[in-house]
């Protein structure tokens, strides 16, 4: 139905959901940020974290009020994070891009909770290095009832039990050999999750590209500073939306080569 509606409708849908995703980014940041540091999401309101002054709505609009207040707390004047207005753009711009994507329809909608998800647990990851369970198992049901819905639940379950459990295998294996840990028990949940949304060659793809970012990313922080930690789960939570948008069709190209 998307695909037929006139120019005009979907400009304004696609600014919408865009809009809509700013805001989901600011409420999924506050979670994830508060997650982190072992705080209630319903604590109060928002505060700056330079003066603890309570923000209000001027200050609490997603990313107009970043730029309006030019990066500072309006009460105390110190520098505001740009993650914030980093995370509400991220969120805006995949709810935009998702729609534009796959149009109105429960397909939109799945991979919707599944990269609100990811956005979240990367945020938590990113600061603390741990996976909340909560974030898997929110995308998980939500899988699988649709791909119940859909007749479709035993191929569904293949690839999750297939990567989920070779990278089990492959950790337990490096593990032993390296003797240290090489990947956390939330990769290994996280890429089983994933499985549950894409075939087997597309988790391929995904893990080829989770690597590429992975290993791009933490090249470049540790010309920053050498300590700084980039965990595994961020860049499969970037490959899993690179392919929900380009997957399918970079998979089906490639394999016309044969």
């Amino acid at each position: 139905m998307f695909a037929y509606l006139p120019t005009y409708a979907k400009v304004y849908l696609a600014v919408l959901a865009f809009i809509l995703g700013a805001f989901f980014g600011s409420a999924f940041h506050c979670l994830a940020f508060r997650m982190a540091r072992g705080q209630k999401w319903s604590k109060g309101r928002s505060a700056c974290v330079s003066c603890g002054h309570p923000l209000g709505g001027l200050d609490l609009v997603p990313i107009f009020s970043y730029l309006i207040l030019k990066g500072k707390c309006r009460h105390c004047g110190a520098p505001i994070s740009p993650r914030y207005v980093a995370a509400e753009a991220t969120l805006g711009l995949v709810f935009m891009s998702l729609l534009l994507r796959f149009g109105l329809g429960m397909q939109t909608l799945s991979a919707l909770v599944l990269c609100c998800c990811l956005f979240c647990l990367s945020i938590v990851d990113l600061d603390i290095q741990i996976i909340p369970d909560r974030f898997l198992v929110i995308p998980a049901l939500v899988r699988t009832l649709q791909l119940i819905y859909e007749g479709r639940l035993l191929s569904g379950l293949l690839p999750a039990l297939i990567f989920g459990g070779g990278l089990l295998a492959l950790s337990l294996l490096m593990d032993k050999i390296l003797k240290k840990d090489t990947m956390g028990g939330g990769d290994i949940k996280l890429m089983a999750v994933l499985g549950l949304y894409f075939t087997i060659p597309e988790c391929l793809f995904l893990l080829m590209v989770a690597c590429i970012v992975g290993i791009v990313v933490a090249s470049v922080l540790m010309k920053i500073q050498d300590d700084t930690p980039f965990p595994f789960g961020p860049a499969l939570s970037i490959a899993a939306y690179i392919t929900l948008l380009f997957g399918s069709q970079i998979v089906g190209w490639y394999l016309s080569l044969f």
